[in-house]
């Protein structure tokens, strides 16, 4: 099912019933998505068991974002991905958003204060996306990079965020996407994420510990508008050698702080 429909099963809207809806250009962006949530290029077959389309739509569709200059293709392989051009919507995003822009001193502060890498993400469907991440150790490339998507149910950032959600609207979501697991350790039980995420409404913090990435952990509070969560403001520290305790007494109230200086109203 795709992001659209999931969005509506949650909020009970059904925006395709507008005569002004265009469903192809839904459908374009859908190949866009998904090929954003994956770490290579994908044939016209892996396209479609993602999206749910056909693939003679998915012809049509990846023929005109390559010839718009949004995908190109592997001459050898006829595989699919996106090109340079989709960084430009990324720095549009970030360059015009006020939140991003005002988050940012503070993160390199807080950065600076405990010398461990720090992230911004914001809620999108069933995902965190990272909107700021600050390396402060030589780690993976990747998990430097802004724009990925983690599940929400695995993200001490997205457990943030839910537990501040009713728990009919958590376990619809929950249900709507689906429990993906990324490593060993990354929780895939209903109830123990009801719990983790009763957890994170007691404490005020989530503590997620190598659920999205081997070896890492996070420590991640709530950005606050009014009674709803908008964001999560985290902390990544390599578990070996890593002591839970000394992480929490180290990096909790700088990054409380960082959450509330960062929330409005």
């Amino acid at each position: 099912m795709n992001t659209l429909l999931l969005e509506q099963t949650l909020t009970g809207n059904d925006p395709t019933q507008d005569p002004r809806y265009l469903t192809s250009v839904e459908r374009g962006f859908r190949v866009l998505d998904a090929l954003s949530s994956s770490s290579n290029s994908m044939s016209l077959t892996e396209l479609s068991r993602k999206t749910d389309l056909a693939v003679p739509t998915l012809q049509r569709l990846t023929t005109t974002l390559v010839t718009a200059g949004y995908l190109e293709k592997e001459s050898s392989s006829k595989r699919y991905r996106p090109t340079v051009k989709t960084v430009d919507l990324l720095f549009s995003y970030l360059s015009r958003n006020q939140f991003a822009n005002r988050a940012w001193p503070h993160l390199v502060k807080l950065r600076e204060e405990l010398g461990l890498d720090v992230s911004l993400s914001v809620p999108l469907g069933g995902s965190m996306v990272y909107v700021h991440r600050l390396p402060g150790y030589s780690g993976n490339f990747e998990n430097t990079l802004p724009g990925k998507k983690v599940p929400m149910h695995l993200s001490a950032s997205g457990r943030c965020v839910l537990s501040f959600r009713s728990r009919e609207h958590v376990e619809t979501q929950l249900s709507a996407y689906g429990l993906e697991a990324l490593t060993p350790w990354s929780l895939t039980d209903t109830e123990e994420l009801m719990q983790q995420i009763s957890l994170c409404r007691e404490r005020g913090y989530a503590l997620v510990q190598q659920e999205v990435t081997p070896g890492i952990m996070t420590l991640a509070c709530p950005v606050l508008q009014g009674a709803t969560a908008i964001a999560g403001v985290s902390v990544h520290l390599p578990s070996a050698g890593s002591n839970v305790s000394v992480f929490l007494d180290k990096a909790l109230l700088p990054v409380v702080s960082v959450s509330q200086a960062l929330s409005m109203g």
